[in-house]
């Protein structure tokens, strides 16, 4: 018979806890998803706000995603040697302009569509109703409304 790890009645309150519990299993279905494209979901993640700014720099991209600028060199090296940004003459001689390449273009909305459903079956225990408001609430949690600010 296969024993039951069980968890802490307390932890299991903390929202937190809760949410790096969830993360983990969303982690692991996103890394599945992404199997055939040999990129980590953070590379994604990266690569959809490049989408999104276009022409941003390093350190903005550092800053978004909460890493430093030297990780954030180390990350952008990665996706031009996979062919997936290529960096361009920034606003000053300092920097540079990350644009995505031709290729990342096309994978991108694929590795999205694919990670939209690995949420889907991470999540199954949720009706469609359910993660949508959760993804709501998700929303509302990491952009709080101007003026407040967060720790």
């Amino acid at each position: 018979m296969k024993k039951i790890f069980r968890t802490n009645p307390v932890m299991d309150s903390i929202i937190g806890y809760q949410a790096r519990m969830i993360s983990l299993r969303l982690n692991g279905a996103a890394r599945e998803a992404l199997d055939g494209f040999e990129i980590s979901p953070a590379k994604v993640t990266a690569l959809g706000l490049i989408a999104a700014n276009p022409g941003c720099g390093q350190s903005t991209l550092a800053r978004a995603l909460s890493i430093n600028r030297a990780s954030a060199m180390k990350l952008v090296n990665v996706l031009e040697e996979h062919g997936l940004v290529e960096r361009r003459p920034g606003r000053d001689l300092r920097t540079n302009a990350l644009h995505l390449t031709d290729k990342a273009k096309a994978d991108l909305p694929v590795m999205l569509a694919r990670l939209a459903e690995s949420d889907k079956v991470a999540l199954a225990s949720l009706t469609e109703k359910e993660r949508a408001a959760l993804s709501q609430l998700l929303d509302k949690a990491l952009h709080p409304p101007r003026g407040h600010k967060l720790p």
